[in-house]
């Protein structure tokens, strides 16, 4: 009996399994940059820090594919890439420096890549938003019009991480709230 009530519901099971295999995760292309930092006390390493430091940064690009048949054109697959480059420092060893300094130094780069994977995670999530909101455009006459709308949509949600993004580090004073300060 409970068959026969599920086998109505089976072709709306085989579209949501089938529009979520359209789905891609996002690519992600990350690498680190270090830059290099010297110094003994906390005052002279926040000297270098500050006379050195670089920012990190996140590109989201997508790609998406139509069919056109006349009269008609759908996106059928879309396609995100994440590109991030964190820079990092990198404190030069010096043998006069404190083991208090240096545990102080390690603890600050260790919350420091915690803030910069939250940045990636929201690239990520937008970008996943992306291929999202491309794929749920109805179809269009002109494929002009699909291409539009898409890159709309792109643009869009690529605006809202470059908020998300400044409103986390607002949140997290630039991560001094997550302990990625020094010193």
């Amino acid at each position: 009996m409970l068959h026969s009530r599920l086998l109505p519901l089976l072709p709306f099971a085989l579209l949501f399994t089938f529009s979520i295999s359209l789905l891609a995760e996002p690519v992600l292309q990350a690498r680190t940059q270090q830059f290099d930092v010297v110094g003994i006390t906390p005052d002279t390493i926040r000297a270098s820090l500050n006379r050195d430091r670089q920012h990190s940064g996140s590109h989201v690009t997508w790609n998406f594919n139509w069919e056109s048949t006349p009269g008609q054109c759908r996106i059928v697959t879309a396609s995100t890439e994440v590109t991030v480059t964190a820079h990092m420092p990198r404190l030069q060893p010096d043998a006069k420096r404190p083991t208090s300094v240096q545990q102080q130094w390690d603890g600050y780069v260790l919350a420091l890549q915690a803030h910069q994977e939250k940045h990636v995670d929201l690239a990520l999530d937008y970008a996943r938003q992306i291929e999202e909101a491309i794929l749920a455009l109805p179809p269009a006459t002109a494929c002009s019009q699909l291409s539009q709308a898409a890159n709309a949509a792109g643009q869009r949600l690529l605006s809202g991480l470059e908020a998300a993004s400044r409103e986390y580090d607002k949140k997290t004073q630039q991560g001094a709230l997550e302990g990625a300060t020094y010193p």
